[in-house]
């Protein structure tokens, strides 16, 4: 491995720490660059569930900070609040998982979960297995997708990784 393709190996960890940024769009792109399917999946997760690990494990902090940020506003439940709890009452805690990154992200969707009630170690591992399959999931479609329409000899990332 060269140390170009090794930058950016780190690159992919990173950013898939960010939230909103989250693995399952840094992944794909990244792939479409030329990187290895399998290693960008399991450096992308792993990115992003090491700030997610850190979110949960702060969360009571959080909590009241953001209640007590709502409160001292004036401010009501927010349009994406109003929805996460909508999603949750109905489907509960999977289904909160499994919804809430494809629309306000990972992290956002555990500190909605553990605002709404559910168990913090129960919520850390619906949505690992929320951002695993929706990583794996979403690369797979686009890597045959890219292999479908013939941009493979495209990767732009190849010249970066061969210096």
């Amino acid at each position: 491995m060269t140390t170009s393709l090794l930058i950016a190996y780190i690159i992919v960890f990173l950013l898939s720490a960010v939230p909103l940024l989250e693995a399952f769009i840094v992944v794909p792109v990244a792939i479409f660059g030329g990187m290895n399917f399998t290693l960008t999946n399991i450096i992308g997760i792993a990115g992003n569930l090491l700030t997610l690990l850190i979110l949960i494990v702060m969360m009571d902090r959080i909590k009241q900070w953001y209640l007590n940020k709502r409160e001292q506003a004036g401010k009501g439940k927010s349009r994406k609040s109003q929805r996460a709890e909508n999603i949750f009452q109905k489907y509960g805690l999977p289904g909160l998982a499994f919804i809430g990154p494809f629309f306000i992200g990972s992290h956002f969707t555990a500190l909605m979960a553990v605002i709404l009630g559910g168990p913090q170690k129960a919520t850390f591992w619906w949505v690992t297995l929320s951002v695993a399959v929706w990583t794996i999931g979403i690369s797979i479609l686009f890597y045959f997708g890219i292999d479908f329409i013939g941009l493979e000899d495209k990767q732009f990332l190849n010249e970066f990784s061969q210096q």
